[in-house]
Formats: structure tokens, C-alpha cells, sequence
């Protein structure tokens, strides 16, 4: 059981990555051509981090992760966490920007920056063992 949990939440990382990504340039894009804001496409993208993240405190409570060598133990969840936060915290204060442009640039960077953490975080758990 706690195999194939670790394995969709491997893979649903790399989900999470692409939908990131696309929804990051999706969010300049409309900063580009000046659309209303609508919280949707990027709230769909965080969705799928919460998911992703919740599964990830399943798998760690359940396999025992906090045993595991450092950098699986600490820094993934906490870079994971991380990424949730910025993500989170950006796209909700894109919500009070009033110019479209700048809301959507906004969410971009939050995106962005949860993308760049993730990244981070699907690294430090794909890394092989320094020891």
C-alpha cells in the first residue's frame, strides 16, 4: 500500500510540475494581452499542489519517512510545503490587485516561485544518497 502511494506521488509530482508550468504562462500571457482576472486557472493548478502535497503527509506518516535520510525526511516535505505557501499566498493577494495585468502577473510569480521550489523539492527526492 504505502508503494503505491509513494508512486502516485511521485508521478502525481510530475503532474503537478507540467500543470504549474502551463498555468504560469498561461497567467503572463494574460497579463500580456490585458484579459480580466479569474482566479480559476491558477486555483486549478494549486489544487492539484494541495493534492499533491496532502498525499505526500500521507506517505510520510504512513511509510515512516521521518527515519529516512535527511534530505527525504526534512527538506522535501518542508520545500513542498514551501511551494504551497508561495503559491497560495501570491494568488490570494493577485486577488486584490486592481489591474488585471498586474493580478495576473502576480499570480504568475506565484507560480513561478511554487514551480521553482517544487523543482527543488522533486530534486532532493530523486537525488541519490550522498552516503
Amino acid at each position: 500500500m504505502t508503494d503505491l502511494l509513494a508512486t502516485v506521488h511521485m508521478w502525481l509530482g510530475y503532474i503537478a510540475f507540467v500543470v504549474v508550468v502551463v498555468a504560469a504562462v498561461t497567467a503572463f500571457r494574460h497579463a500580456k494581452d490585458g484579459r480580466e482576472f479569474a482566479r480559476a486557472p491558477y486555483s486549478g493548478a494549486l489544487v492539484l499542489l494541495d493534492v499533491q502535497v496532502l498525499l505526500g503527509l500521507i506517505v510520510y506518516a504512513v511509510g515512516g519517512y521521518w527515519d529516512a535520510r535527511p534530505e527525504i525526511a526534512y527538506v522535501h516535505p518542508g520545500l513542498a510545503l514551501a511551494a504551497l505557501g508561495v503559491g497560495h499566498a501570491l494568488l490570494g493577494r493577485s486577488r486584490k490587485v486592481q489591474l488585471a495585468a498586474d493580478a495576473h502577473r502576480l499570480a504568475g510569480r506565484g507560480l513561478v516561485g511554487a514551480l521553482v521550489l517544487l523543482l527543488l523539492a522533486i530534486g532532493v527526492a530523486s537525488a541519490p544518497a550522498f552516503l
